[in-house]
């Protein structure tokens, strides 16, 4: 997108330039509209092709935005990361959609963002182990019993992901993609690095990502039972997957 942008505004200057510049002769009149014209093509063709992508839909479609317009990604693979209660207990949650059609093995790593002077004692490091099929759109959480001094409070979170395609991506079938996150949480300690590493990829899979964990601030649901157990009943449920009826 960044390279988008300065295509754009690179071709808008040359642009404006060029029908600032006078022809000082005649053999110059010629070129003159020459760059003009190429000017104007370079401005307005990446716009154009922008346009024509945006419209295009894509053959899947995008859950992830009907839950939140901010979501992460990491290798192909969009996700987002909240909070739900259900009864006198909360669960972390995970929404995961794999934006190619071929499956995907990933962890996602969600820990308390560490400051100074702040005490985080009984926020946990969450790990969430996933096997997504091509397209799959699904949701994966764990029970969590928040400690009281914390419930009702706005937290914030590093969340860092790794993904690993083993049979290649396949097809691109969901085009847009989230926030960039790093592949492990930085100032979580030792248990974080763990937590992201636990699946072991190649150098040769991990792509151009940024090293340092992404953040989200989660407020955190009252009235929860503050028994302080470490998470624990893991579910994971498969929402919308290829060849199941759209809409």
């Amino acid at each position: 997108m960044r390279q988008f942008g300065l295509f754009v505004s690179v071709g808008g200057a040359m642009s404006g330039i060029s029908w600032l510049i006078k022809p000082s002769n005649h053999s110059d009149v010629t070129l003159t509209w020459i760059i003009r014209f190429a000017s104007v093509v370079c401005f307005l063709t990446p716009i154009g092709v922008s346009i024509w992508l945006s419209r295009l839909a894509d053959p899947v479609p995008d859950f992830l935005a009907g839950i939140s317009t901010r979501f992460f990604e990491r290798d192909g693979l969009s996700f987002l990361i909240t909070v739900e209660k259900a009864a006198d207990y909360a669960r972390m949650v995970v929404y995961y959609q794999n934006r190619f059609d071929k499956p995907c093995i990933a962890t996602i790593a969600v820990g308390p963002t560490r400051k100074a002077f702040t005490d985080l004692d009984g926020l946990p490091i969450f790990e969430f182990n996933l096997s997504v099929e091509g397209a799959e759109f699904g949701k994966q959480s764990v029970a969590w019993s928040i400690p009281l001094r914390f419930q009702g409070k706005k937290i914030l979170w590093d969340v860092a992901a790794q993904v690993k395609f083993p049979a290649g991506r396949g097809v691109l079938l969901r085009g847009r993609n989230g926030a960039a996150v790093g592949d492990h949480l930085v100032g979580g300690g030792e248990e974080a690095v763990k937590a992201v590493t636990s699946l072991v990829l190649s150098a040769a899979h991990l792509h151009s990502m940024p090293a340092r964990a992404a953040r989200v601030e989660l407020t955190l649901p009252a009235n929860i039972l503050p028994d302080r157990k470490q998470p624990s009943n893991l579910t994971t449920e498969t929402i919308w997957k290829l060849g199941d009826p759209i809409g």
